[in-house]
């Protein structure tokens, strides 16, 4: 981590306890169509997944008709009730993110999130002042788990992989970042899981060990420096 000079992050179930409305959301526009299809267990499985990634793999299976554009209004529909009813903020991220920009890190957002719901989400919470980007599936051909979220962010703030990491929550932050070639970072906000292949680089259970990780890296940086002037 000594060489880093900037922190991308994914925005739910990482900076945003918003697992539990997304999942709300999706269950009830499946449901709507299919009804029956999945389990909710089994939608927090796929968690972390591109809305596109997801609407592919589940269509042969929809009745004939159900067009993407369909799927995506009523799952907007539904996003727009549960999100604003229960979105919030995991504890000391607001905190963390102001210690770690007054500390020169450039900062980003990177998401498979629609920008109408990312910027809503971020301007909620009053966190949005903190990015110096922010790459929302909106903004890319294909999400996460490619690279182009995240090498698009790298290219906007001037950075190079071996300058950056990448936070997230799920396995399909740490292929992004694998894919991207930089590091990875998982928060376990909703607990330890066992992690095959992808591993991700970096395991913390929440933000404020992760951030105190980052602080003590910087400090030793500074002693470093100190000690080769003196």
């Amino acid at each position: 981590m000594n060489n880093t000079r900037c922190l991308l992050f994914d925005l739910d179930g990482t900076l945003l306890d918003s697992r539990e409305p997304i999942v709300d959301a999706v269950y009830a526009t499946v449901q709507k169509y299919q009804p029956g299809m999945f389990a909710r267990e089994d939608l927090l499985r796929r968690f972390g997944e591109s809305f596109d990634d997801f609407f592919r793999r589940i269509s042969p299976e929809l009745p004939s008709g159900v067009t993407r554009e369909q799927f995506f209004i009523t799952y907007l529909d539904y996003m727009k009730i549960y999100h604003g009813e229960k979105l919030k903020l995991f504890p000391f991220v607001r905190e963390g993110l102001e210690d770690l920009k007054l500390l020169g890190y450039q900062l980003g957002i990177v998401t498979n999130k629609q920008r109408e719901l990312v910027l809503e989400g971020l301007q909620s919470v009053n966190i949005l002042n903190l990015f110096d980007t922010v790459v929302t599936l909106d903004d890319v051909t294909m999400g996460k788990p490619f690279p182009e979220p995240i090498v698009k962010a790298m290219d906007f703030l001037g950075v190079k992989p071996d300058e950056t990491i990448m936070v997230g929550d799920s396995r399909y932050d740490v292929l992004a970042a694998r894919a991207a070639r930089v590091k990875s970072v998982i928060l376990e906000w909703y607990g330890q899981e066992k992690w095959q292949e992808p591993l991700p680089d970096y395991r913390f259970p929440n933000f404020h060990k992760f951030s105190e990780k980052i602080l003590h890296v910087n400090r030793i940086c500074e002693l470093r420096a100190r000690t080769r002037q003196t």
